[in-house]
């Protein structure tokens, strides 16, 4: 319900599912409200290339919870688990002005090779040396099936 009502249809539960299915899905986090109402979700899959790197996939936090802090929290969350799970370095395809606050940076991932809209990809760097990595990202297949309205 939460990825419906946040996407305004179910293009991303499916992405998820998809994720899943094709064993890509790294990490998970839901956050809840005093009833046990789901009211944010963030996921990262791991990418095909470079082999040790991850992408934050989705973040959603719903309406009634925006400008609380909550993504934030969620994404500042997961990216500590991706550290303690091994992860080098996490891309995202998102807004700058958004993600920068949490780590994220277009000036480390400008050495990047990216067919998937480079003006909107930011890498959180981990490892020593990924920040200006010249690598190629190659993405789980489900992300063929998101269109650039879906990723930013």
């Amino acid at each position: 319900m939460l990825l419906d009502s946040t996407f305004g249809g179910p293009d991303m539960y499916r992405f998820a599912q998809a994720l899943r299915d094709e064993q890509a899905m790294a990490m998970e986090r839901v956050a809840c409200d005093e009833t046990g109402a789901m009211i944010g979700y963030v996921c990262c899959a791991r990418m095909v290339a470079p082999e040790d790197w991850w992408v934050l996939s989705i973040l959603a936090v719903s309406p009634s919870h925006h400008k609380r802090g909550m993504g934030r929290e969620l994404v500042v969350r997961g990216m500590d688990c991706a550290r303690r799970e091994g992860a080098k370095a996490v891309i995202v395809i998102g807004d700058a002005r958004y993600f920068s606050r949490v780590g994220f940076s277009k000036l480390a991932a400008s050495h990047l090779e990216t067919t998937m809209m480079p003006e909107h990809t930011l890498l959180y760097p981990i490892a020593p040396g990924t920040g200006m990595a010249h690598e190629t990202l190659i993405y789980p297949d489900a992300y063929a099936h998101l269109s650039e309205d879906d990723l930013v």
